[in-house]
């Protein structure tokens, strides 16, 4: 496994909306604005149709369960921290905040486990990284995620299938405080809004609808 580099500051979070005033640009590179921003819309913008549905029917059922104990805005309160604590992005978020560090070799042990075990899934037909990782290199920056993309299976069952397993594996790299950015989308043609002169790790393509789909990219399997 690779080892931790010196410490390194993070990155710019890039927002889309212009930031023309320094205060403003500075106040949303800070951790408490980048945290409480990425609460309340919980990476909703880059979900496909199926995830958000199963994302807002959890939190309304969560909703409808709190309501009878503390009440409408406490049960709001409630359900959407749930929602962004064991079903989000926690530690992909804090990896924008000064005081955020993890093992290289914790990210990239969990990676393997997780590839794993989806190669364990008869009914999960396709899972690739995109990003830095997906250049075969393993993780090597203390500030790394990993991003993990699923393509969900058709029909009611594997829908429901594939979004109880993000939130397991979610609740997971939460409790081993690993930055998971993880999504699952409705078909290949999703990953086409990425940079296609970027590569693709793939961990599964047990049909060939990636190899054929991005016959132009450059596919790097997980070893």
């Amino acid at each position: 496994m690779s080892s931790t580099l010196s410490p390194s500051r993070p990155k710019a979070k890039a927002f889309p909306i212009a930031q023309r005033s320094p205060w403003l640009a500075a106040l949303l590179q800070s951790c408490p604005v980048i945290l409480a921003i990425n609460w309340c819309l919980q990476g909703m913008r880059g979900m496909d149709r199926g995830e958000l549905a199963f994302r807002l029917m959890l939190e309304v059922v969560l909703f409808a369960a709190l309501v009878p104990v503390v009440g409408a805005l406490g049960a709001l309160l409630l359900a959407h921290s749930f929602n962004f604590t064991f079903n989000g992005q926690v530690w992909v978020c804090a990896r924008y905040c000064l005081c955020w560090r993890r093992s290289p070799a914790a990210v990239e042990r969990f990676l393997h486990d997780v590839a794993g075990e989806l190669r364990e899934l008869s009914w999960l037909d396709e899972a690739v990284c995109i990003g830095s990782r997906a250049t075969g290199v393993e993780v090597r920056h203390d500030r790394a995620d990993i991003d993990l993309r699923l393509i969900a299976p058709g029909g009611t069952w594997g829908w429901l299938k594939v979004n109880l397993l993000l939130l397991a594996l979610r609740t997971r790299a939460f409790l081993r405080l690993v930055p998971l950015d993880l999504y699952a989308y409705d078909g290949p043609d999703s990953l086409a809004r990425f940079r296609q002169d970027e590569p693709l790790l793939v961990i599964l393509d047990r049909r060939g609808r990636i190899a054929r789909r991005f016959a132009e990219r450059q596919l790097v399997p997980l070893r």
